[in-house]
């Protein structure tokens, strides 16, 4: 259930010579013009004093001091300031992200990849609580799904996200995760399955989701993860060959642990209808689910997280709308649109 990949603080920069009249101003510490050695990093130059060993971004490796506009987690992470603006840092964010993976993750694969039991439990943390300490293989968990069945067979579904990671990234995370809760609705007790083909039908969810919005750092990214010892490889090969709805019957109908050999064919459809493109917003507001966090509430409108109170932007096809959440009820959201004296009442 967790998604394992590369912490990256290697920071690579480039050694050059100051030539004359070249004026290069450290975009660490602000001092400039640099004389002497530098380092050239993808934000600029580094002055040789910030260049040496200290702590780093996170995300980019960037060195950071204290003082230059870096936010630091809970557990120890730096982001530096290049970085900052755009990491995730606020639950509702996470759940926005969540929400907007899971929304195109259903247009790609069809309607039957939708949860049965749509109430998600999203939740951010900022704590790298569930690595283990002392791995030698620098791998860190950054997010982790559970679903609790109970004896009537309703599931509830939570997912936990790491804090302080760009959103393409959470992004990813979050479409790996929300396979896993699909999978443990759908996949029988009697069909066991390897695990490492379990985690790597969630990669290949991630994968598909960073094609469809042409992010193909991340798609190496998922692919060079060594989280699913290769498997990851194998299964965009078959999604390649066979189609989405074959890996997602198979999950419900198959029988064996893999799915290599003609014998993981499943013998019933599921009759998804898979694109290849992201859906298209919809031209109106859309009352879609309710996050629950501990006593508050949340309504999803058109995949955007909404507290009472809230008021944020929502783009629609042909227009984006400035909406404020007055009141959550059962079933029901209360909202106003762009100050507009009438409320707008949405049924979900």
């Amino acid at each position: 259930m967790h998604r394992l990949v590369p912490l990256l603080v290697l920071f690579a920069a480039a050694l050059v010579s100051t030539a004359a009249g070249t004026n290069y101003f450290c975009v660490v510490c602000g001092q400039g013009p640099l004389a002497g050695r530098i380092w050239m990093s993808k934000w600029g130059a580094i002055c040789d004093d910030c260049n040496k060993p200290q702590d780093h971004c996170s995300i980019c490796g960037l060195p950071v001091r204290p003082g230059d506009g870096a936010a630091k987690t809970g557990d120890g992470r730096f982001i530096c300031k290049f970085d900052k603006p755009n990491a995730l840092f606020d639950p509702a964010g996470a759940r926005e992200v969540f929400a907007d993976a899971r929304r195109d993750l259903v247009g790609l694969f069809g309607g039957g990849f939708a949860l049965g039991f749509p109430g998600v439990t999203v939740g951010l943390f900022d704590v790298d609580y569930w690595s283990e300490q002392g791995r030698g293989d620098g791998l860190h968990k950054f997010g982790f799904a559970s679903t609790r069945k109970a004896a009537a067979g309703d599931c509830t579904h939570e997912v936990v996200l790491l804090s302080g990671r760009l959103r393409n990234e959470l992004a990813a995370t979050a479409a790996h995760e929300y396979t896993h809760l699909w999978i443990n609705e759908n996949r029988p007790a009697a069909h066991r399955v390897d695990p490492d083909t379990v985690e790597a039908i969630c990669e290949l969810s991630a994968y598909r989701l960073m094609a469809a919005r042409n992010q193909p750092e991340q798609q190496q990214r998922i692919l060079e993860n060594p989280y699913t010892h290769g498997q990851i490889k194998a299964l965009v090969e078959i999604e390649k060959q066979q189609g989405i709805a074959f890996i997602l019957n198979w999950v419900k109908n198959g029988t064996t642990t893999n799915l290599a050999g003609p014998a993981a064919a499943p013998t019933v459809a599921l009759g998804l209808k898979p694109t290849n493109s992201l859906p298209a917003l919809p031209a109106e507001l859309q009352f879609t689910g309710l996050a629950v966090i501990g006593t508050d509430r949340e309504a999803i409108i058109n995949g955007v997280a909404f507290a009472p109170g809230d008021q944020k932007l929502v783009r629609l096809r042909d227009k984006t709308v400035l909406v404020r959440c007055c009141q959550i009820r059962a079933g029901e959201v209360v909202l106003q649109t762009n100050d507009a004296p009438d409320l707008v009442n949405l049924k979900m």
